[in-house]
């Protein structure tokens, strides 16, 4: 079966290898901002709330150009995008490094702004890319392939932060190099500008970059909004959930549980390595269990792990709390993550071929939008002097309540799917353009 699975991947087009190549450098450089930046940050003098704050402007930009550029981009070509975001990303980057370095607040705020939108530019572009170049037969196996690109730059950003650490300095020539946050940084930074080599690869088809009407006066009549918001509901209350934990989970083992940047970097690339290994089997499971198993159970089994790691605070001075927090977040990870690239699925099989696109825009946006909410929440939470697991707690609520969600979608997609003709999954054998 393993055989099976394997050879299904590596027969997938190359644009789509490519596609993982991009996406796992310029992943690369995010996943060690999640890891290391927030504790660099602490260690410059940043507070908790402060730090929340520049967190919260990585997604502005998102926010405000991600369905603008959703729209723009039906028809047209989508390389010269993904070349734009393989230069922004390494050099925003670059920017917020040294603008912490120097404690230059301004420059930090436009550093994170900056950034949010060459991210941005790769994921809204990421999912028509895969559109175009797949057809029924691949594109779950090409979508799952994508989603897992994130626990693979886990698995090889955690090593890289946990090995140069544990080195912590070389000697070369006359110079002494020092690993710390700083310079681990810039050395995954520089690892992540090779993401243009792979882009400079990728082709288009002329019959993909067909121009069609896509201007903001067709968003009413070529769209069914009906379908796309009920779509959507469960993963606007997801990713604020997601985004009230997410990236502050090191800062809740850093202060709770005194991690350092290398310990909290080796839990998550071993977790990282968990999440890859699921991604890869969710197209057989999908496809022999449906979406109730792959979405609802997993997804419900997550929140159980979440309850219970946030809980561990209260706990603290018993030593088998930490055991406890760390076994819930290495379980928590891969079920939760396994379960998007179905929900995925079940978003675009739900709305049709003809909202895809913007679908695809839009839920970039709503994460986006999601998640500066849960940053601006997070900070005002800690001003309030809330403890950790009074946060993570109510992200297990809202976790619970799309959740919830996700299982009328389903139970609709299936009744439609008995009595109506069979929506194609995600791609059919020609472009949606």
């Amino acid at each position: 079966m393993l055989k099976s699975i394997f050879r299904s991947y590596l027969s997938l087009p190359k644009n789509i290898h490519l596609l993982f190549l991009l996406e796992f450098n310029l992943s690369l450089i995010h996943v060690a901002f999640i890891l290391v930046l927030n504790i660099y940050l602490r260690k410059q003098g940043f507070t908790d709330p402060e730090i929340a704050s520049f967190n919260s402007l990585r997604f502005i930009g998102a926010l405000a150009f991600a369905l603008p550029l959703g729209i723009y981009i039906r028809g047209k070509r989508l390389k010269p995008f993904f070349i734009l975001a393989a230069f922004i990303v390494p050099m925003t980057s670059a920017m917020i490094i040294e603008s912490i370095h120097f404690s230059i607040v301004p420059l930090i705020q436009l550093s994170f702004l900056s950034w949010g939108i060459g991210m941005m530019l790769m994921r809204v572009c990421s999912l028509p890319f895969i559109i175009r170049n797949t057809n029924s037969e691949n594109s779950t196996e090409a979508l799952s392939l994508s989603a897992a690109t994130w626990s693979l730059s886990t698995i090889f950003s955690g090593l890289i932060i946990s090995g140069l650490d544990w080195l912590s300095y070389i000697d070369l020539l006359t110079w002494r190099i020092s690993f710390n946050e700083h310079s681990i940084l810039w050395i995954i930074t520089l690892i992540g500008i090779s993401s243009i080599f792979f882009v400079r690869g990728m082709s288009e088809d002329e019959k993909q970059t067909v121009q069609k009407k896509n201007d903001i006066f067709s968003l009413r009549e070529y769209y069914d909004w009906k379908l796309i918001f009920k779509a959507i509901s469960p993963l606007i209350l997801i990713s604020i959930g997601a985004g009230l934990t997410i990236p502050f989970v090191n800062l809740f083992f850093n202060s709770v549980f005194g991690f350092s940047s290398s310990a909290y970097s080796i839990m998550g690339s071993f977790t990282a390595m968990l999440v890859f290994i699921f991604s890869l089997l969710v197209p057989t499971l999908r496809k022999k269990y449906g979406y109730w198993m792959t979405i609802v159970v997993v997804q419900s089994l997550a929140i159980a792990c979440l309850i219970i790691m946030s809980l561990t605070e209260i706990y603290v001075s018993y030593g088998y709390a930490v055991i406890i927090a760390v076994g819930a977040y290495v379980i928590r990870q891969p079920l939760m993550h396994m379960a998007h690239p179905a929900s995925n699925e079940l978003m675009m099989n739900y709305v049709g071929k003809n909202n895809q696109e913007l679908i695809s825009a839009l839920s970039s946006s709503l994460w986006s939008a999601s998640w500066f909410i849960s940053a601006k929440i997070f900070e005002w939470l800690r001003l309030l002097e809330f403890k950790y697991f009074e946060i993570f707690l109510i992200t297990a609520l809202l976790y619970a309540l799309g959740v919830a969600l996700y299982a009328v979608l389903i139970k609709e997609y299936e009744h439609n799917q008995r009595t109506l003709d069979p929506v194609l999954p995600i791609a059919d054998e020609l472009s949606i353009d």
